[in-house]
């Protein structure tokens, strides 16, 4: 089924300092770490009344100082809810959301799919130690898709969960992206979170080196990121359905294409051939312009190797620019690749411009980062593409096709 359009509706998405806008912003937070998580703490025992001292000190990163003030679940039950990891939550909440403000054709196929990279697994058999009284009422929580039958969901529907480290998001979104594509669901909501329940004092992955990891990808003494919670989840549907339902179309997923890089380090072979597969899938003609946006690892060998996969790139597609726009976004793990994507989305519906990085001092290896090759202006684009990566060597490209909707009036508007 080659002629069924796969489209964006909505979308919800969310970090600890999104909104922030000083310029120091995840110093800001990292230096309040530890009064951060004193908070959390003092919210886990009052919510389980129980002290947790061993639960003192934790990695550096970028945390909510609350979980429970900000992704409220009010009907979800105090019994259950005390079974639920931090990244479940957040997970339930986003989704939630888009439940409720959305309308779904009573004979369209609803697939729920969860991008997870179980940051905060390890804490599952803690609370079901602490609340094992209240267990018998409540084991379906033990079944790692059993928190999402605590979503209100007004339809029928299916459940899936996708794992893949980083690429947990992008690997949910491709999944149900094939399934409408095939006509097996007309719509989906699918993505997902990271964050930790207990402050663990070694980081949940290889984020970078050194403490002070507050200069961007790209540029020279580059370090890596900080962890931080949050996720994204996106309504999608078939295109036809959505103009049926009656949706503003935010965007149209014209491909999502998947390779194994071979190894964790960015293969510039590798993802060349994906994004090229992607452009001609799509039908992308060689004077097509497009604006890539690269996934911005933060270390001088990845980073220099996306320039130079860029750079071939544009030897068949020249009018191809390379551009970021996740900065001052710490690690979201699985859904890092998607904040740039939603910061766009944000930039659309709302009629601006939206501003990518600049880069200053381009790492040593990168040598020059100049306007033939990098833009800030993503959104004068039609055409987005953006790579995902874990370390795992899993690696995609999501290319989108976008219209300015800022001025749309009626809901059924196409693109």
């Amino acid at each position: 089924m080659d002629n069924r359009r796969v489209v964006i509706v909505d979308y919800v998405y969310d970090f600890p300092n999104k909104g922030e806008s000083s310029n120091h912003d995840i110093e800001q937070w990292i230096e309040d770490k530890d009064k951060i998580l004193k908070k959390r703490m003092d919210e886990m025992e009052r919510i389980h009344h129980q002290k947790f001292e061993e639960y003192g000190h934790s990695f550096d990163g970028v945390f909510y100082p609350s979980i429970d003030e900000v992704f409220m679940l009010d009907h979800i039950p105090d019994g259950k809810k005390q079974l639920l990891l931090s990244s479940e939550k957040i997970t339930l909440s986003l989704f939630q959301r888009l439940l409720d403000r959305n309308e779904f054709h009573p004979k369209s196929q609803l697939l729920l799919t969860v991008g997870t990279a179980n940051t905060d697994s390890h804490a599952k058999s803690t609370l079901m130690n602490i609340h094992a009284a209240e267990l018998q009422d409540s084991f379906d929580l033990a079944d790692p898709l059993g928190y999402l039958k605590l979503l209100k969901v007004n339809h029928s529907y299916a459940l899936q969960s996708v794992s893949e480290a980083s690429t947990s998001g992008i690997g949910a979104m491709h999944h149900a992206y094939l399934k409408i594509k095939s006509g097996d669901i007309d719509c989906a909501i699918t993505g997902g979170s990271s964050a930790i329940t207990f402050p663990v004092p070694y980081e949940l992955s290889h984020f970078g080196r050194g403490k002070e990891r507050f200069i961007g990808p790209f540029e020279q003494d580059a370090s890596g990121h900080f962890f931080s919670e949050g996720g994204a989840a996106f309504l999608i549907k078939e295109r036809q359905q959505a103009l049926q339902d009656g949706d503003r179309i935010l965007g149209e997923i014209t491909d999502i294409s998947f390779g194994p890089m071979g190894n964790a380090i960015m293969n510039r072979q590798a993802v060349k051939n994906i994004v090229l597969r992607s452009f001609e899938r799509a039908g992308l003609n060689e004077q097509s312009e497009v604006f890539l946006e690269l996934y911005g690892r933060g270390n001088e060998i990845d980073d220099s190797a996306e320039f130079s996969c860029l750079r071939n790139i544009k030897k068949k597609f020249p009018h191809v620019k390379g551009g970021y726009l996740k900065e001052k976004i710490g690690y979201v793990i699985g859904y890092y690749g998607f904040m740039g994507l939603c910061r766009l989305l944000d930039s659309k519906k709302r009629g601006i411009s939206l501003q990518g990085s600049q880069i200053h001092e381009p790492n040593k290896l990168i040598t020059a980062a100049d306007e033939e090759i990098w833009t800030r202006d993503a959104g004068k684009y039609d055409a987005i593409s953006s790579l995902f990566y874990s370390m795992h060597g899993n690696s995609y490209n999501l290319l989108m096709k976008f219209k300015d909707h800022s001025a749309v009036t009626d809901r059924r508007e196409e693109i």
